[in-house]
């Protein structure tokens, strides 16, 4: 969903207090102020929430919160709010919860663009994903989509992925 004027965080509060379950991919930030750094968490991605519940349950609730909108895909000549299988989400919070990268480097890579893998260490361990775009010689830069979830950047070696074959 997408809670509109930077308004995900309140979004979130109030659905908490309504015992929706959601989601908001969060990002260290550091500011500095004269000779102070300041380090907050902020969202990922401005107006993004991820909300866990039975349609009729959102909809019951979306209408006390005014702020808080669908985000919708045409399908068949109508707009439909989108919906992320469960496996998806999970998987896509692990990624998030894991900051997105993990610093190594990695000589050579067999891997094509379009080719679907599976990350085999760490706390990514199990999460599945399409590669989408490989940066870097010496220090390799996978870009691994999650289907229909999200895209994220992530510095791993070549070793920690394996391709699943179909």
């Amino acid at each position: 969903m997408r809670a509109t004027y930077g308004r995900n965080m309140m979004a979130q509060r109030t659905l908490d207090a309504m015992s929706i379950e959601s989601f908001i991919p969060m990002r260290q930030r550091q500011t500095k102020r004269g000779h102070r750094i300041k380090i907050d968490m902020v969202p990922t991605l401005r107006d993004l929430i991820f909300v866990f519940a039975e349609r009729d349950v959102i909809q019951s609730q979306k209408a006390k919160i005014s702020y808080l909108h669908y985000i919708t895909r045409p399908i068949e000549g109508r707009n439909t709010p989108i919906e992320v299988p469960t496996a998806e989400m999970e998987q896509f919070i692990r990624l998030c919860e894991n900051g997105g990268e993990v610093k190594s480097a990695s000589e050579s890579v067999d891997f094509a663009l379009g080719e679907k893998v599976r990350f085999t260490q760490g706390s990514l361990k199990g999460v599945e994903g399409r590669l989408v775009k490989i940066q870097g010689k010496r220090s390799r830069r996978f870009t691994i989509q999650i289907d229909g979830v999200c895209a994220a950047v992530i510095d791993i070696k070549a070793e920690e992925i394996e391709k699943i074959e179909r």
